[in-house]
């Protein structure tokens, strides 16, 4: 078994947990310079620290163990949640969670191959940065909208109040468009060649290749044999709702993972079943075949997706050869 460290963390503290001598140790620290320090003499250089993706609160410190020579996993959240209620953890603590964390990693993680976290680099850092807060201002845009939707069949609806949520509108469209060109500016500075091949799929735009830049880490978080992980990544993998033989649900895609590419792809797919032939004719024998729209979309975005893996792997611009 390895000697892994349980980690949860929050803004301001985390907590950590581990074994030693076969007696657990459980810390609260504070999110500083000086609970980080604490935290590598307590754990020394050889032990393996699990935490999970919580926002950006969880970079700060991954980054300082990484610098200092200790290895680190970032894990989705979902996959430690699922852990918790299959252990029937009834307990919700900070102390608990990074208890669940270490158990989580010393029965699975300790069995299976597991990816150690490494920072960003800078420009990717600085794109993650766009799209958080591109996601943000989407969020804060449907809200609006709805609002604006709503007030629409009120009577009698107050000019000032309507005015100012307009404006709101206006200005968070004018925010996001902004930051789309701040993301592709950066994109073309540093990945110029990467973005010429992506966008050379017929179908797939500047704003697909983009993120598809940024959640690949310019390719070298997925490389170019590594399709299945990234559509699992972005959470279109199929699923299967089937139990004996009775229980017969509609298959789907588990939809963890990343909601703007998948929106991005799914338009994609709309456009390349025109542009691109062999979307085309995936879409016409799909559709003999009497699949509906979404099933039929979603396997013409992971026909763009193996093409744009395609033409990363070649080097060379999209070809129907590689197709």
């Amino acid at each position: 078994m390895r000697n892994f460290v349980g980690i949860d963390i929050s803004k301001q503290t985390f907590d950590v947990y581990f074994e030693q001598s076969g007696r657990g140790n459980h810390v609260n620290l504070k999110q500083s310079e000086e609970g980080y320090q604490v935290l590598c003499h307590l754990i020394g250089r050889e032990r393996i620290c699990v935490m999970e993706a919580t926002g950006n609160y969880h970079l700060k410190l991954a980054s300082y163990l990484y610098q200092k020579g200790i290895k680190v996993i970032v894990e989705n959240p979902l996959r430690v949640k699922r852990f918790s209620q299959m252990n029937l953890q009834r307990t919700k603590t900070d102390k608990a969670d990074a208890r669940m964390i270490y158990e989580y990693a010393s029965t699975i993680l300790s069995a299976s191959a597991y990816h150690l976290w490494e920072p960003n680099s800078e420009d990717i850092g600085e794109l993650k940065q766009y799209d958080t807060v591109r996601n943000q201002l989407t969020k804060q845009h449907t809200a609006l909208s709805n609002t604006e939707e709503a007030l629409e069949s009120v009577t009698g609806l107050n000019k000032e109040v309507s005015s100012v949520l307009s404006e709101m509108i206006k200005t968070v469209e004018k925010a996001i468009k902004q930051l789309d060109e701040g993301m592709l500016k950066l994109v073309k500075a540093h990945h110029n060649d990467t973005y010429n091949l992506v966008t050379s799929v017929p179908g797939v735009g500047p704003k697909t290749a983009t993120m598809m830049i940024c959640l690949t880490d310019g390719f070298q978080k997925f490389s170019y044999d590594q399709v299945k992980p990234f559509i699992s990544y972005i959470g279109m993998s199929p699923r299967t709702f089937e139990s004996g033989t009775s229980v017969k649900g509609k298959a789907h895609i588990s939809k963890v993972g990343n909601g703007r590419i998948r929106s991005l792809l799914y338009m994609c797919s709309w456009t390349a079943k025109k542009s691109n032939q062999q979307c085309a004719d995936l879409y016409e024998r799909l559709a003999e075949k009497g699949k509906p729209e979404k099933v039929i979309k979603v396997a013409i975005a992971h026909k763009l997706i193996r093409q744009i893996f395609g033409v990363i792997k070649n080097g060379e611009p999209f070809s129907k050869e590689y197709a």
